[in-house]
């Protein structure tokens, strides 16, 4: 059986002590606790801000485009379109004729004596006055004078500006009757007239 353990006492009880006639002992006056002075909790640093993980998934380098063999042509560049060029006119094929007038006919007969065709020296008259010929587009009459027969004349084709000729048609036969020869008559025939006096000069020095 376990033992009771007793108590021991610490320090003196008066009132036991009194029973037992002992005087107490004067208690000594028990010192006031200094107040303690309450100790300021040292400031604590604060924790470093944390840096907020960036959401954005990283940037990815770009990947190098692989080099096209040294062999491939490059792609063709496409020329640039050409200007248009401003429409022409329309035009329209004329059978010309010329005849020579009778001033021409001493001359061309020494020419003929000579060997030389007078046929020959119309035509080449009559090329002359064509690669000169300007069409205009202000009507002229025929000049009234004598001419050589019809087979002594020059004929040829020749392409004019229809614009051209209908202005003349227009002033010189608005009913549409005469022909194109016959309303550039009157201008074409001083030009070929000129050339052939002038070759008729030329060749008679030649072969005089």
């Amino acid at each position: 059986m376990a033992r009771k353990k007793i108590t021991s006492l610490l320090g003196d009880d008066p009132v036991y002590s009194k029973q037992f006639g002992d005087k107490p002992k004067p208690t000594e006056p028990t010192p006031k606790p200094e107040p303690v002075k309450a100790e300021k909790p040292a400031a604590r640093p604060s924790p470093a801000p944390k840096r907020e993980t960036e959401t954005r998934p990283p940037a990815t380098e770009p990947t190098a485009t692989p080099k096209a063999p040294s062999n491939q042509k490059a792609p063709e560049k496409k020329p640039a379109p050409r200007p248009k060029s401003p429409k022409k006119p329309a035009t329209r094929a004329v059978h010309v004729r010329a005849a020579p007038k009778k001033d021409h006919g001493p001359g061309l007969d020494a020419l003929e004596a000579a060997g030389l065709p007078a046929s020959d020296v119309v035509r080449l008259a009559g090329k002359r006055a064509i690669d000169k010929f300007e069409l205009k587009p202000k009507y002229v009459a025929p000049d009234d004078t004598e001419r050589l027969p019809s087979n002594m004349s020059f004929r040829t084709m020749k392409t004019l500006d229809a614009q051209v000729l209908d202005k003349l048609r227009d002033q010189a036969d608005p009913l549409r009757l005469r022909s194109d020869a016959a309303v550039i008559q009157g201008q074409l025939e001083p030009v070929f007239w000129s050339e052939l006096t002038s070759l008729i000069k030329e060749l008679r020095k030649q072969y005089s």
